[in-house]
């Protein structure tokens, strides 16, 4: 028996720049694992910089491609984008209610460069309210995008609830209002279902304009509900994941950035943090895997000890495993390079957590460590650094310990009164030596490699002379 693929239909636009529309919708589905269906509304010509022309496909079309796809296929989400015109949501919201869609709607109104993708303003939205919006599973929009629906501007984040609201009594099942408009040091995203609220807090993204986030978060969205996630955990998951893409954006041409969807998501993207503490993990995530990434870059294989490398940074008040992303795998050699293998994740790594843990609770603003292999030129250049060093002897470890690592680091701290910048052993028997490199974050810790380094290649210099 063939296995099922899971499909996701986009009904938009198209952009030729490939940052939003159905190219982003179908990298979007992509990056989930999901085969992407389409059906073209009208074509634009456009840049970075600007829309240029739009023409719209005719709705008799559009009608027919629906009516094709479900002829061959049933899609396991479906969602909208880009309708231009009073004739295209009619169509569209005809099909939908023939064929038993659930969609996700993304009421796209505007470019990212400003620039109108409607026809006639006031038909438009009339249209959209009274014939898409009593069909709509879930709706994502932005906040300008919000305010045309409900009528009056939002100003805070109590007029987004008030919103939804006012957009349940459409007809709208689900409601995401996406905050980043908003004037708050924070980006709220908005989520509800008719009944409860959920806020997702975000860390603000400064000097991005992020050509094709709108749509990119909502094929996230339909791509997750297609693989049976529920709508809150979808806009959670499709939150935190368009974020990072935004984060990695890049420019392309002359104008907006575009958001990046070549990230790899079961690597490169963040896991849902637990609630409340979203920003301290998030921050967190990003400067770990900022600091993995440069380490991957820069760091020669001769650095990795047998068992490979982790590196480990706690959150602020870090109490347990839980609260330490580590490398989920490790960093190990190959032939010529480092690679990561595993994603940065909570809650992952025992060792390193356990150095970390005993550190922040000598003095909580040491948060970060790491492991490189063990040698006697290792840690002669550590010396030659001017670091701090502290050691410990795993043949003089109780036999009842529980953890060598947490046991070996109390034992150094109390014997030195301070958190040193290396803490090494010199193994045992089935044990690799190794030295462990502490710092309050990760860029102090890779500034400690890289001065390493520095001192190795400055050596080297001088024999060849």
């Amino acid at each position: 028996m063939r296995k099922k693929i899971k499909t996701a239909l986009t009904i938009a636009g198209s952009d030729p720049s490939a940052g939003a529309g159905i190219q982003a919708d179908l990298k979007a589905f992509s990056l989930l694992k999901i085969h992407g269906l389409t059906v073209t509304t009208c074509i634009t010509i456009q840049n970075t910089q600007y829309v240029k022309q739009i023409h719209k496909i005719p709705p008799q079309v559009i009608e027919d491609q629906i009516d094709t796809i479900f002829e061959d296929i049933t899609p396991d989400a479906v969602k909208t984008g880009m309708l231009y015109d009073k004739e295209t949501i009619q169509s569209v919201a005809k099909k939908i209610l023939q064929h038993n869609i659930k969609p996700i709607v993304d009421p796209i109104i505007r470019s990212t460069t400003n620039n109108p993708l409607y026809h006639d303003k006031y038909s438009f939205i009339n249209t959209f309210k009274k014939t898409l919006l009593p069909k709509t599973y879930l709706l994502t929009a932005n906040i300008p995008e919000a305010n045309a629906l409900v009528g009056w501007k939002i100003k805070n984040l109590h007029d987004v609830e008030k919103a939804c609201k006012t957009l349940h009594q459409l007809g709208v099942k689900n409601v995401l209002i996406k905050g980043g408009h908003l004037p708050t040091k924070q980006v709220y995203n908005v989520f509800s279902d008719g009944k409860k609220i959920h806020t997702i807090s975000l860390p603000r993204i400064p000097n991005k304009e992020a050509h094709g986030s709108g749509c990119t978060i909502s094929a996230l969205i339909t791509g997750l509900i297609a693989l049976k996630e529920k709508p809150f955990d979808a806009v959670k998951k499709a939150s935190y994941i368009t974020w990072e893409m935004i984060r990695k954006g890049y420019n392309i041409g002359r104008g907006a950035d575009t958001i990046n969807l070549l990230l790899h998501i079961e690597k490169d993207t963040p896991p849902v943090p637990p609630p409340d503490k979203s920003n301290d993990h998030l921050n967190t995530w990003k400067d770990l895997k900022d600091a993995a990434e440069k380490l991957t870059s820069t760091l020669p294989i001769t650095y990795i000890p047998e068992v490979g490398i982790n590196i480990g940074y706690a959150t602020p008040n870090a109490k347990t495993l839980k609260d330490i992303y580590a490398v989920d795998g490790r960093i190990i050699k190959t032939q010529d390079k480092p690679i990561r293998c595993g994603k940065i994740a909570f809650g992952c790594s025992k060792h390193i957590a356990s150095i970390i843990l005993e550190a922040t609770s000598f003095n909580p603003h040491v948060r970060c460590a790491m492991n490189i292999i063990y040698s006697k030129k290792n840690l002669e250049l550590c010396k030659k650094a001017g670091f701090t060093i502290g050691t410990f002897d795993r043949k003089k470890e109780p036999s009842d310990t529980r953890s060598t690592m947490k046991w070996g680091t109390k034992q150094v701290l109390e014997k030195l009164g301070f958190i040193p910048d290396i803490i090494y052993d010199t193994g045992e028997i089935g044990k690799e030596p190794m030295i462990r490199i502490l710092g309050k974050n990760p860029v102090d810790v890779v500034a400690k490699i890289h001065k390493l380094l520095e001192l190795e290649q400055k050596k080297h210099m001088e024999q060849l002379k």
